[in-house]
């Protein structure tokens, strides 16, 4: 019998919800990441949990089971931990600052699937109102149940709480090799244990597996700012428009993203830093005049050629999986689908066609790259 049922390799987004769904279910986990061994491991400052995504202002997939389920998670570990600092469900403010972005966001709230309750629309005046410098606008919608994470304080403390429940981690560089029935796990210290299945949970650091280098995740970079404003500012909410800004102080702007497609390192830049700057001055322009740049941060994320989440198991090797390429939405989607590859490992389930694995070893097969 293996040590352990599931052994996860990176324990970021991604890799936390895979081992919380999996201990949920009385499996036991080895939870593996050199890069977090420190408890209160740096990560970046805020994200948006945001269920309308894009100039379009479509809803992400199942966004209605998606924020649930994370929210339900996070406040879980709020309760857990005793901490009031893993996120502010404050909203998401989306101005249209531009005439086809009203159009659009119209189309969406007319077209798109919304849950009862989830969204109003506000007149220009309405938005100025409860965000005063916006800027000029045709409108926009308010979307209630959008958060602010603060990333770093969220994934330090799933983590702490996954091993109060009895998660094993090991912050040590492990190496897995499949032996007849089971994976042999081999750390950096020469120390061996043994799980049934491994589970690859390494984000934009997935196509460095030699087993799923062939899925083609993409890595994108993405850079952020952070301002401190001239005096606190009145509103809490998360604001999305050709851009986001994220409130983590009252008198600090969090700023992105950039998408950068080719890049040559994880360094920042400062074409990146204009690129940020113009975005504030385009959301907030007379806020903008009268700030101060404390910090710019640098990641990658990784994506897939239909932009949803790749999860399932390698086509030689069932014992074999992977749950990666969510792109700039890991944290709206990492329960939920988390709890999808769960059930399927646990229960036998479906995992939906556009999600698993198998959508790009067909497509490499119609290629011929593979048989």
């Amino acid at each position: 019998m293996s040590d352990f049922y599931a052994a996860i390799f990176g324990a970021g987004i991604s890799g936390l919800s895979m081992a919380n769904q999996l201990q949920q279910r009385g499996k036991s986990v080895l939870l593996i990441d050199p890069f977090r061994a420190d408890p209160e491991a740096p990560g970046p400052p805020a994200a948006m949990v945001n269920p309308s995504a894009g100039r379009k202002g479509n809803l992400v997939w199942e966004s209605e089971k998606c924020l649930n389920a994370f929210r339900s998670n996070i406040d879980k570990l709020a309760e857990a931990s005793g901490r009031d600092d893993l996120f502010n469900a404050t909203g998401v403010l989306r101005p249209a600052i531009t005439e086809e972005l009203a159009e659009n966001f119209k189309q969406s709230l007319e077209e798109q699937p919304w849950p009862e309750g989830w969204v109003d629309w506000l007149e220009p005046d309405e938005i100025e109102e409860i965000n005063p410098g916006i800027a000029e606008n045709y409108g926009g919608y308010f979307i209630k149940p959008g958060l602010t994470v603060f990333v770093d304080n969220y994934l330090n403390t799933f983590r702490n709480v996954l091993t109060d429940n009895g998660l094993t981690f090991t912050g040590l560089k492990t190496e897995y090799e499949f032996m007849e029935s089971d994976f042999v796990l081999t750390d950096e210290e020469g120390k061996t244990s043994t799980a049934e299945h491994v589970i690859v949970c390494a984000g934009a650091d997935t196509p460095g597996f030699d087993d799923w280098a062939e899925l083609g995740i993409q890595r994108v970079k993405g850079q952020v700012a952070i301002f401190k404003t001239e005096h606190d500012l009145p509103w809490v909410h998360g604001l999305s428009a050709l851009g986001y800004i994220l409130r983590r102080k009252p008198n600090e702007l969090i700023v992105g993203s950039t998408y950068e497609h080719h890049f040559e390192d994880v360094d920042i830049t400062e074409e990146a830093y204009n690129r940020l700057f113009g975005k504030l001055e385009k959301i907030l322009p007379e806020i903008s005049k009268n700030v101060k740049k404390t910090g710019q941060l640098a990641g990658v994320r990784a994506t897939a050629p239909n932009h949803l989440p790749v999860l399932g198991r390698h086509r030689n090797n069932p014992q074999l999986l992977v749950y990666s390429a969510m792109g700039s939405k890991g944290l709206i989607y990492s329960e939920y689908m988390a709890s999808i590859l769960a059930d399927h490992l646990t229960a036998g389930s479906d995992i939906p066609k556009e999600l698993d694995t198998e959508r790009i070893y067909h497509r490499l097969r119609k290629k011929g790259k593979i048989e």
